[in-house]
């Protein structure tokens, strides 16, 4: 019966985990890009890459730079999380690009070198399932590189106004073990970028967590008994993390959802937020005997602190408490 309840829960966990890295970037910041020389260099420019910036006000551009090997297939997408009078543009320059299109004064340009301008259209917000959010994406850029060489991607404002945009490189979905398992704080830079206040990203989990551990400690006076070693804590304290890092989705969906049309891309994001808060269950379910745990009990805990690291359960330090109260040795009686 364990056997079975675990491979049911697992076997979606990674039938969406090798979903979502085909519809994920790994998220980076950039600041202080504002001239061709201090532009942020783009190590990979074929990983795909979500880079969250802002565009100040002004005669102001942002400036990335990377080396492109010709035949290479250079993706460029921005995003934008608002719609008020911010409509960002974008600038590609390289040896192998054939127009040398306008662009405002304050734009640099490196010499003898090609422009093309893609100008902003917002369009419709677009539901993204996985984090999730909903943006506009005013540019696309798609094409193959005829010339090895230094390329630069410029976004600015032909009105001058400012912003916070997203910039998307690259098109190969790979992501290190540490990028993915930090997800879970880089989605909360995502969140003030949007312009989200910091109370309301964590608001579910603080209110889980509070109700959790009162419902906990008003069931075990009721019972005249109590958790009584750091085991049942930490397997109560994972599991409560875990439940609140899925009401936490579910309500950033329901954020996304009403400014887009998402329609069935919502039942990933069910999937995603149901996941953790039925593994949490499970967890605070153990955490009421986990004194003396038979071995399939503690491996069960690992097995489900593993999940967690995978489906960005728990803010990082769940997964933790769990694998650790699994491996912690049985207890001497």
């Amino acid at each position: 019966m364990g056997v079975r309840r675990v491979v049911s829960v697992t076997l979606p966990v990674f039938l969406l985990l090798v979903v979502s890295t085909a519809a994920a970037h790994v998220p980076k910041t950039a600041s202080e890009n504002e001239s061709l020389e201090s532009a942020m260099i783009i190590e990979d420019p074929i990983k795909s890459w979500a880079i969250y910036s802002e565009l100040r006000e002004g005669s102001v551009a942002n400036y990335y730079e990377m080396e492109m090997e010709s035949g290479e297939r250079l993706y460029l997408s921005l995003l934008t999380p608002k719609n008020e009078d911010f409509v960002p543009n974008l600038a590609v320059m390289g040896p192998g690009i054939d127009e040398i299109d306008p662009t405002p004064d304050f734009v640099q340009s490196p010499d003898e070198v090609g422009i093309k301008v893609i100008e902003g259209d917002l369009g419709e917000r677009r539901y993204e399932p996985f984090t999730p959010g909903s943006y506009y994406h005013p540019v696309t850029f798609d094409q193959n590189i005829v010339e090895s060489g230094t390329y630069h991607v410029v976004v600015y404002s032909e009105e001058g106004t400012g912003g916070n945009y997203g910039l998307a490189v690259g098109y190969e979905e790979t992501w290190s073990l540490v990028e993915w398992i930090l997800l879970p704080l880089d989605v909360i830079n995502i969140r003030l970028w949007e312009g989200q206040p910091l109370w309301l990203i964590f608001a579910p989990m603080i209110a889980v967590l509070t109700l959790g551990f009162t419902w906990t400690g008003w069931k075990y006076r009721s019972q005249g008994k109590k958790p009584d070693n750091v085991k049942e804590w930490g397997l109560l304290t994972s599991g409560l993390l875990y439940i609140g890092s899925g009401v936490t989705m579910l309500m950033q969906m329901v954020i996304a959802a009403s400014g887009s049309s998402p329609g069935l891309a919502v039942i990933v994001t069910l999937i995603f937020a149901l996941i953790p808060v039925i593994i949490g269950h499970k967890l605070c379910e153990e955490s009421s005997d986990f004194k003396n745990p038979e071995s399939w009990d503690r491996i069960r805990v690992i097995v489900f602190g593993i999940i967690g690291f995978t489906v960005w359960a728990g803010l990082i330090i769940g997964p933790i408490l769990a694998v650790i109260s699994g491996l912690s040795p049985p207890r001497e009686t």
